[in-house]
């Protein structure tokens, strides 16, 4: 039911794996990912009261340990996991493997994970036709020229733009591994309507060494990612489809290994 691929990934590379769970229905295939799971992560999904929210955790964390395990070359049960003093999840140390970076993202039906080596990386994924206090957040958290680009935009402008920079600010701060500890309104981004024109730190403590990526997952959700790049040289990033890679009724549409989990 789910292959294993063997990927590898250059040390100036960033891959994007994603899925929309719309896409993923059949049973059959969602019990072989849920069986993936630790039971940690099958006792946080039954504290999840929505039966989509569930579908949709079982889905990513299973798309975060078979790709994982594709660059390992490991089992997906035996990718082990820790954390950072802020709780951002990492791999736990492992002189036999790469030295992967990698995040997880997921909302409101779709995922992602972004990969690469030896450079922190951070990507977040929202559901951009939902309804918020677009005007009041942005003048809460966000810096006043974000605020102020927001207010002289047309309404129907409004939303796209609004998750334009809250995606960004998300990836950079989980980049950084800092989460939502860290002061939005430290740093801001620039835009033409709702795509990235340039990013500017606003404070000392904030590093200008990060590179930005937006995307769109179909039609509903908008994405970014950021990637540390101190060096100053383009990084190169892959947009891949995971249902295509590792489910085994989609395999014949991408690349995939001959291994089954």
């Amino acid at each position: 039911m789910l292959h294993r691929p063997s990927y590898t990934i250059g040390p100036h590379e960033v891959h994007v794996w994603h899925l929309l769970a719309d896409h993923l229905t059949d049973p059959a295939a969602l019990h072989a990912i849920y069986a993936l799971l630790s039971p940690q992560d099958q006792e946080r999904m039954t504290c999840l009261r929505k039966a989509r929210d569930q579908t949709l955790f079982v889905l990513a964390r299973g798309l975060m340990r078979t790709v994982l395990a594709s660059y390992l070359g490991c089992k997906c049960h035996e990718v082990r996991f820790a954390a950072n003093d802020y709780g951002k999840p990492i791999l736990h140390a492992d002189a036999r493997h790469p030295p992967l970076q990698f995040n997880l993202t997921h909302s409101r039906g779709a995922a992602a994970l972004a990969v690469t080596r030896d450079r922190e990386v951070g990507i977040d994924v929202e559901e951009r036709q939902r309804q918020v206090e677009y005007l009041a957040l942005a003048q809460r958290f966000f810096a006043a020229a974000e605020a102020r680009h927001l207010q002289e935009l047309r309404e129907e402008q409004r939303g796209d733009a609004f998750f334009a920079i809250w995606t960004l600010k998300e990836a950079f701060v989980k980049g950084i591994g800092r989460g939502l500890s860290f002061p939005l309104d430290a740093f801001c981004f620039d835009l033409e309507v709702n795509r990235l024109i340039r990013f500017r730190p606003l404070a000392d403590f904030v590093s200008c060494d990060w590179q930005f990526h937006q995307f769109d997952l179909g039609e509903r959700h908008c994405g970014a990612l950021a990637v540390q790049n101190p060096v100053g040289s383009d990084v190169t990033i892959e947009m891949r489809n995971w249902p295509t890679a590792f489910i085994a009724n989609n395999a014949e549409h991408g690349e995939h290994g001959g291994n089954s989990e």
